[in-house]
């Protein structure tokens, strides 16, 4: 019986390492392929993007900060700020407090490197 007892704990033990093994979650992103909606810190990452605007100037690239994201609805109340534009490239900041970003017709979106520091810190 003794042996059945250690068999079950050992199975167990394995299940358990099996189930907490799972894969960790992606970081955020540094580049943005395309359209779509974005969530700041867990799709991508704050800071300022850019991208090189439409293609073809009949259309023209938009963009929107996200204070809420409901899906792929954007309402318009939820836009901290936006631009429609048919003129590249395109930049803006992203701030950690955004909660989303919504781009269309923009071409896929880098993240800059950030500026370098001069000046005392005070």
């Amino acid at each position: 019986m003794r042996a059945s007892t250690l068999l079950i704990a050992g199975a167990l033990t394995s299940a358990t390492a099996l189930l907490g093994a799972g894969t960790a979650a992606a970081e955020p992103a540094n580049t943005m392929p395309g359209d779509g909606v974005y969530l700041v810190g867990v799709d991508i990452l704050p800071g300022i993007w850019e991208a090189p605007g439409t293609p073809d100037p009949a259309y023209g690239c938009d963009w929107r900060r996200l204070w809420k994201v409901e899906g792929d609805n954007t309402e318009m109340e939820y836009i901290i700020g936006n631009n429609f534009t048919r003129h590249g490239p395109i930049r803006v900041e992203i701030k950690p407090t955004d909660v989303g970003f919504k781009t269309t017709n923009c071409g896929a979106w880098r993240l800059l490197p950030p500026p370098p520091r001069t000046g005392s810190a005070g």
